[in-house]
């Protein structure tokens, strides 16, 4: 299974340090490229237009405008893209608006790496299911619905973790997900069931193992 193309980011931030953070944690995730940095409203429509990002992490106030003015035109034009909010803004009528513009995250600063990455794995769901056509319930229920641990008493990040790993793989054993995320096989297996009783994963038995047949998880 081929792992899917880089998601292509515009920063509009005017302030070249945040930025330059910005920029080393999206490298640092990895299944991101940076196109470049906008620190004003007009640089960055000009960029949007040439460019043509996947992604666009926005700031709200710009030395010469909103850039959530940004995000509204782009949905006016049809233009097909994601935007994560990175702001000091946390009045409620700029949450309405990224919320009106179907903005995946809002993020007020000072933002903590763990919550910037988790903002990046949001974007990765979603663009994935727009990949992939037809949803499940279970996917549109993981993409709505906040990530708080569940009544199993999974952990969120654990669980976005092996959501990952089946996306990003072909099917995989409890086994072999439990060596690769560092977790134990009995671990392993209760999230990639939570998975396939929610709609997000499918589950076939491999009886080419040379012993006991083995469950393979992939993503639904």
């Amino acid at each position: 299974m081929t792992s899917p193309p880089p998601l292509r980011v515009l920063i509009v931030e005017d302030d070249p340090q945040i930025a330059a953070l910005h920029w080393r944690l999206l490298e640092r995730a990895g299944g991101f490229t940076v196109l470049g940095q906008a620190e004003t409203l007009g640089v960055a429509r000009a960029m949007l237009r040439t460019l043509r990002p996947d992604l666009l992490l926005l700031d709200v106030h710009l030395p010469d405008g909103r850039g959530l003015d940004l995000l509204r035109e782009a949905r006016l034009a049809g233009t097909p893209l994601d935007a994560i909010l990175v702001t000091a803004a946390s009045d409620a009528p700029s949450v309405q608006d990224a919320l009106l513009h179907g903005a995946a995250d809002y993020l007020v600063k000072p933002v903590t790496p763990q919550r910037f990455t988790l903002a990046l794995e949001r974007v990765r769901e979603r663009a994935a299911l727009w990949a992939q056509g037809d949803v499940r319930q279970g996917q549109l229920d993981a993409l709505f619905t906040p990530a708080p641990a569940d009544a199993a008493g999974l952990d969120p990040d654990t669980l976005r973790r092996v959501r990952t790993a089946l996306r990003e793989g072909g099917p995989v054993s409890a086994a072999e997900l439990g060596v690769s995320l560092g977790l134990s096989r009995v671990t392993a297996w209760r999230y990639l069931e939570h998975l396939v009783e929610s709609g997000e994963a499918s589950v076939s038995t491999d009886a080419r193992t040379g012993g006991r047949p083995a469950k393979r998880y992939r993503r639904a």
